[in-house]
């Protein structure tokens, strides 16, 4: 399994999302889980969303990632920071830490649409990777219209849409509406955790295997 994981905004549960992906499938076998951009971390830190990953796939989070101090869009950061954020660099460091992994799981940053460097973003990030590409959003008034227009984003750089994630869900309106709004696209509701434990990412992350593995593209 490859997937690339996006948002629909920031603070949507893209994290907590991925973690429980791949607390679940490390029970089937090697399992990578990386960040590889972050702003609003110190530099050479791996930041609290790389260390829950890392949590979540049961290896250490991986050092050298880019890390930004100034809590905004990367381009915006890596500008007042004077940093130079290069596409190359950030696929190496992919590459570099994919390893033999029976399965990758890789965290944008931000929203679809957030500018991560000097005239690219999130988008170059994932078309290059070229993976299936997982939209997560927060199930909240407004919803809708953040995922559909994200998946319509998303389709339009000719990538496929494993499907959607809405977090801190019950199911209900938002979950049932999506699915008629995205035929064909599985829309999945994960509730919120109790605990951020690693069995009980492991236990969510099932929920949404299952979820997700009808009428998904493969992965």
């Amino acid at each position: 399994m490859r997937l690339f994981v996006t948002g629909t905004d920031t603070e949507v549960g893209k994290t907590v999302t991925t973690a429980c992906l791949a607390a679940a499938l490390a029970g089937s076998g090697p399992v990578r889980a990386l960040k590889p951009v972050a702003s609003g971390v110190a530099p050479g830190e791996p930041g609290e969303d790389a260390a829950l990953l890392a949590l979540g796939a049961g290896h250490a989070a991986p050092p050298g990632g880019v890390t930004l101090r100034t809590p905004c869009s990367p381009a915006r950061a890596a500008r007042e920071e004077g940093v130079d954020v290069q596409l190359a660099a950030v696929l190496d460091w992919v590459a570099a830490n994919t390893g033999p992994a029976g399965a990758t799981l890789v965290e944008g940053v931000g929203g679809w649409e957030v500018p991560v460097g000097a005239g690219w973003g999130v988008p170059d990030l994932a078309l290059a990777l070229g993976w299936p590409v997982l939209v997560v959003g927060a199930d909240r008034l407004g919803c809708l219209n953040h995922a559909v227009l994200t998946v319509k984003a998303v389709r339009a750089r000719g990538l496929a849409v494993a499907g959607v994630v809405l977090t801190r869900s019950a199911g209900g309106w938002n979950v049932e509406d999506l699915r008629g709004l995205l035929p064909g696209v599985p829309v999945v509701a994960l509730p919120a955790l109790a605990s951020l434990d690693r069995a009980s990412l492991a236990d969510a992350g099932r929920g949404l295997l299952d979820g997700l593995a009808g009428g998904a593209p493969a992965v």
